[in-house]
Formats: C-alpha cells, structure tokens, sequence
C-alpha cells in the first residue's frame, strides 16, 4: 500500500490496487444493514440491498459469458440499479464503461461500435435492468484486463476518446479528497454531478462504494433540495461545477435557503469562475469552496485546500496531490521555470492508462519523462500553487493577434451584471475569427449592451485587441453532460446569431 505525506503535516495518504468490489465487500459484511444509497426519491439502500442487487446482476451478466477483461457498457442513470451494474461489473473484474443517457441515436451508435463491449446494461428505474448484447466485436486489447473504468471526452462529434483508468487511479484520487476535506468516517456524499463520465463516476460512486460511505444522489438540479438533502443526511463533501455553486449562492442571498450545511468542502471545477464566488460560498453558505484541477485523462490531480487563505482559494486552483508532479512546458516540452506560463504536464497515481484501441489510441500527449500535456495553460508560483489560465485549442485568432478566451472570461466576470460567460470565436471574412461574448445575466438585469460590455472591458485595463466585437445573452448556458460550459453548442449559436444580425444590416 504506497503511503505519501500530507503537504500540510496533518498525516499520510494511503490507497490500494484493489477493485471496487472487494472493498465494498469489507464495508458491506462490517455493517450490512448500514445506508450505501439514498436515490432520487428518497428511498434509502442499504449495503446489504446494494450487494444483493450487484449479485443478481453479475450472475447475468455471467450467463451472458460476461467475464474478466470484458467492457460493459452502462446508461449513467442516477438509480440503485446503476450502482449495482458497477458493483456486478467489478465482481467479474470487467471494465465498467458509463455512458449518457442523453447521447442521441447517432452517437450512442457510433460508440457501440468502436467500444467492443460484451454487454450494454440500462438501469433506468430504481433497481430493474435491461441486459442487451452488443453486435460488435470484443475488444482485444490488452490492458483490460487491469482496467476497471473507461470514460468517454465529451466531444459532439465523431467517435470519442476512451479514456482507461486501472483501480489505483480511482482509489488514490478518492482517498486524496477525503484527506483535503479531512472527512470523518460517516460523512456522506452529496451527488450533484452525473455518473456518466470518468470523474462523474469516480467522485461518486466510486468514492462513496470504496469508502463506506452514504451517497445522496441529486436530480434534478435544484439548489435548495440539494442544500436540504445535504443537511438531512449529514453530507461532508461533494463536488461541482460553478453553476451549481452560483445557484447555490443566489438562493442564499434571496432567502431560498436558510440552513446550515454540514459540508465541510465542496470542490469546484470544469469552467471560470469569479473570487467573488468563492468568498460569497464562504460567508452565504458557511462552506470551503475548493478550486480544482482535473480531467477525465487525470482525476483530480490538484486542488486548492480548505485551509489555505481565502486570497489563495480565490486566484489558484491548488497544490498538486501528494505524489503527482505537475510543470508548466514551453513549445519544445522542457519545463519552465516559476512563474513562466507555459502548457500544463502532469504525472502521477490517477494519470491514466492511455486512450482505448479505436477510441484515440496513439493520440495521446506526452513529454519524454512521462508528463500527460493537458492542452491547458498554466503557472506555478513559487510556492507551488497551480493557476490555470488559458487554455491552448481555445485560443481566437483575429487576423493573427491570439486571443485568450480565460483571460476576456474572467474580466467579464468582474462586471455586476454577468453570472456566466464564455468567449467563443465566430467567423469574419477580413479577420478570419472574431471573438463573441455569450453571457446570462444575473436576476434583477434585464439587459446588457455591447458598449457597456466594452466601458467595463477599458475600466480592466484589458488591451482593444483583445475586446469581444459581439455580445450574445441567452436565458441558460449550453452544457455538456458532465456540466462544463459547451462552448462548441454556443460557438455555433453565437455564430447564428452573428450571421442573422449582419444580414439584417445588409
């Protein structure tokens, strides 16, 4: 068992190899009557339920001549059953593949036939299933048979990534928050993200199944239930994305909620969001929000802590786990010195296996010294903290001038009138690109103009190149289905629109 000590002093950090299974199985034989799951509709499982789902479904699957190494693909449905299908897939030492249950015909087709899966399993209601065999081929590859989980990147388009993880991945990203929020051993779990990707899983299901500990499921969103269900059921942790932290906040500064929570952290990730956030989740909800820095290829591999400074919280996205060496690396993939912002490389315990064969294999980057390149751009400060701050495909080209959609992202977050915002390109004929500002408005602003956009844009001492040339309001954001910001969606909306406006100056 590796044993790493805590940046802070406060003690060592521990994982296993070990499945999902047999660590359930040690919590579940402890206490079998003891809450695993309170689903959707309140209903509370217990471990002993859980397992005994898991049994039944794994004794299917094994008819089926599911086996060791065999990928199953799995709907991400917030249900008991859904759990029981990752527990049953661990028992016969497959590889759990989760997918949304809001892909659409076409692409849930065109993953089926790249994934090579023995099985797909629905478990949409609470604790039935429907087992359907694939019509393609098993996979052969190789690293199966030590995978557990296969993710999916969110793209829109084509087939996408499949991204392995082996079991140590999973535990040793799941034991490193526990230890950031110091979690006592019956603090619950509050499951506020989907189930249906890497990180969706694992911060999750996988946390709460290997841990011992209660999981709350949420959905629909709502920020008051959410709030209620965390008080309820005693939830120490959870993790998010800004919108559900800003809706969080606004229903406790209009009054919507006036409880206190039991979350002692609740880390944050996937898009911008403003120091304001972070300071309002301190006084408004009484909770550490953490900045945090993950992606599906590396699991949460830094974090902001809840006992760093409010200043700090609010401006870095953290340390690196214990164990895992993060560096920002100019063009040539040699690392930079302090303080130089540079594309971010990292290396650790949760790094993944690599991409699937025929879902990315070969496409992975990597530095000679075994550094993942995220595509983000950061910088360390001397002490180590990470700052994300850009991220590289993102990039606007006006007429050659690079545009960084993050830096224009977190001006624009500064002004009273915008909750969220993302910086997208839309074509020009001259200039090639120019950059369009799609923002929600906060409750109590009706509208917003161009000019005033650009007033605030000058008062932040941002340079005029770098000004959005349009200004795109919606009611709601564009989401993925793990909750990030969509840009491509609102790429394509903000182009749209551009296109209606000029023809109609025409």
């Amino acid at each position: 068992m590796p044993e790493l000590p805590l940046p802070d002093g406060s003690g060592v950090l521990s994982w296993t190899q070990a499945r999902l299974w047999p660590q359930f199985q040690t919590h579940w034989r402890a206490d079998p009557r003891a809450a695993a799951l309170v689903d959707c509709d309140d209903r509370v499982w217990s471990r002993a339920e859980l397992a005994g789902l898991a049994d039944r479904l794994a004794a299917e699957l094994r008819a089926r001549g599911v086996g060791r190494g065999d990928r199953v693909l799995v709907a991400g449905y917030k249900t008991a059953g859904t759990l029981a299908a990752a527990l049953a897939v661990s028992a016969l030492e497959g590889v759990f593949c989760p997918y949304s249950p809001k892909l659409g015909p076409a692409e849930l087709a065109a993953l089926e036939a790249a994934l090579g899966h023995a099985a797909k399993v629905v478990c949409a209601q609470a604790d039935t299933w429907e087992i359907m065999p694939s019509a393609s081929e098993r996979s052969e590859d190789p690293r199966d048979a030590i995978a557990v989980l296969i993710g999916f990147t969110s793209g829109s388009t084509g087939t996408p990534k499949g991204v392995m993880h082996g079991a140590g991945a999973l535990n040793y990203a799941t034991r490193a928050c526990a230890a950031i929020a110091r979690l006592a051993p019956d603090d619950a779990l509050l499951g506020i993200v989907p189930l249906d990707s890497a990180p969706g899983f694992t911060f999750t299901a996988h946390f709460a199944l290997s841990q011992g500990r209660r999981l709350v499921f949420v959905d629909p969103w709502d920020p008051v239930q959410a709030m209620a269900r965390a008080e309820r059921f005693g939830c120490g942790w959870a993790i998010a994305v800004p919108t559900h932290l800003f809706t969080m906040v606004e229903a406790a500064r209009q009054g919507l909620w006036t409880g206190r929570l039991p979350l002692k952290a609740m880390a944050v990730g996937g898009s911008a969001m403003t120091a304001e956030l972070i300071a309002d989740a301190d006084t408004l909800l009484g909770i550490k929000a953490l900045r945090m820095f993950g992606m599906s290829e590396c699991m949460g591999h830094c974090s902001t802590w809840p006992g760093h400074p409010l200043d700090r919280r609010q401006a870095y996205d953290g340390w690196p786990f214990p164990g895992t060496a993060e560096e920002a690396f100019d063009a040539q993939l040699v690392a930079l010195p302090r303080g130089e912002r540079g594309q971010a490389g990292v290396r650790g315990p949760s790094l993944f296996l690599g991409y699937a064969q025929g879902m990315g294999a070969g496409q992975e980057r990597m530095t000679p010294d075994g550094f993942y390149l995220t595509g983000d751009e950061i910088v360390r400060d001397d002490e180590g903290f990470v700052r994300v701050v850009g991220r590289i495909k993102d990039q606007i080209i006006r007429g050659g001038f690079n545009i960084d959609p993050a830096e224009i992202e977190a001006a624009l977050l500064r002004h009273p009138a915008i909750a969220e915002v993302a910086v997208v390109a839309v074509p020009e004929a001259k200039l090639g690109e120019q950059a369009c500002a799609v923002c929600r408005l906060r409750p109590g602003f009706p509208s917003l103009q161009l000019s005033a956009l650009l007033d605030h844009m000058a008062a932040s001492g941002i340079s005029r190149k770098k000004w959005p040339e349009h200004l795109v309001l919606v009611e709601a954001m564009a989401l993925t289905p793990t909750g990030k910001l969509d840009k491509k969606t609102m790429a394509a909306r903000a182009t749209e629109e551009v296109q209606r406006r000029r023809r109609s100056a025409a």
